[in-house]
């Protein structure tokens, strides 16, 4: 095929143009670190770092769903191991009482019974991060409201308050967790504060033959005594441990596909740096060489018409 000299400027220009789009997305690729910056540099690429990054990014909120959950677990678990010491001291304070106990005694025991019926509702009122941690999917509301005698400030009934639905989790696509107390734990805690509030009044009742009878029942005979929600809410802080164990195992589970995702994108998105500086001096090379080229052409040209 004959090139005419008219036409090689038409084929030369078109030949700098490729060679500067060649350097321009060279030092693109060296600027950024990034192999491709348009679908068009490798669309099957581009594709798989979008769904790569998706796949980040939902991983990344599944974490902070682990995470999140792991502080509630946690500070739930606080709280029951309060509301444990509780029933304890308020066991030990009926295992005290027998046949022989004085009207003072039974006051000093029903005083500190008092007390911890106060405790108990502030524990179970626990917030976390201005949320009411045991209120399960209703954290805006207390989870306990106590009903109080008007002249003695007493409480005289707790209720539950909160949902009557458990809050949960999502720690991956295919799974959630219960975090927390469950609401039937939570119903728990009011019925032991009322078994509480039982106890201060049968200590508070005027003096009979039966007054100890009574009072030492309640500690170990009977539905719902204080041994037996003693144990229900050991339960709870087993299955509590249960939980955090869980999210702890989640969360490593999630850390290794996160950087797994990482390795994965890398591999597709960041530029090979020593290959790209190849790129970028082969191209930076022939475009002075052509435009050396066009230079030749250029004089030649202007030679023959002279002649």
């Amino acid at each position: 095929m004959r090139v005419t000299f008219n036409a090689f400027p038409d084929t030369l220009l078109g030949r700098l143009q490729s060679l500067g789009s060649e350097q321009n997305k060279a030092l693109t690729q060296l600027s950024t670190g990034q192999r491709i910056s348009a679908p068009s540099d490798d669309a099957p690429a581009m594709q798989r770092i979008l769904n790569l990054r998706t796949e980040k990014k939902q991983n990344q909120q599944f974490h902070q769903n682990a995470t999140d959950g792991l502080e509630k677990s946690k500070v739930t678990f606080s709280s029951l191991e309060q509301i444990k010491d509780l029933l304890v001291r308020a066991s030990e304070l009926a295992a005290g009482i027998n046949g022989a106990s004085s009207e003072n005694e039974y006051f000093a025991k029903s005083t500190e019974i008092n007390q911890l019926i106060e405790q108990g509702l502030n524990v179970g009122n626990t917030k976390l991060r201005g949320a009411y941690l045991l209120a399960a999917d209703s954290p805006e509301n207390p989870a306990y409201t106590a009903a109080r005698d008007p002249q003695t400030d007493k409480i005289t009934a707790v209720t539950y308050a909160g949902s009557p639905n458990d809050s949960a989790i999502r720690i991956n696509e295919d799974t959630e967790i219960k975090v927390g107390s469950s609401v039937s734990e939570n119903e728990k805690i009011a019925d032991l504060l009322n078994k509480l509030i039982s106890l201060r009044d049968a200590m508070d009742a005027p003096a009979s033959a039966t007054k100890a009878e009574t009072v030492i029942g309640m500690r170990s005979q009977g539905t719902d005594n204080l041994d037996e929600l003693e144990n229900t809410v050991l339960s709870y802080l087993s299955r509590a441990g249960t939980i955090q164990y869980r999210l702890e195992t989640a969360m490593r589970d999630l850390e290794v596909r996160y950087e797994a995702t990482e390795q994965l994108i890398s591999k597709d998105a960041d530029v090979d740096f020593a290959e790209a500086t190849v790129r970028l001096n082969r191209s930076q090379m022939a475009y002075q060489a052509a435009i050396q080229s066009g230079a030749m052409i250029q004089r030649n040209s202007l030679l023959d018409y002279v002649r």
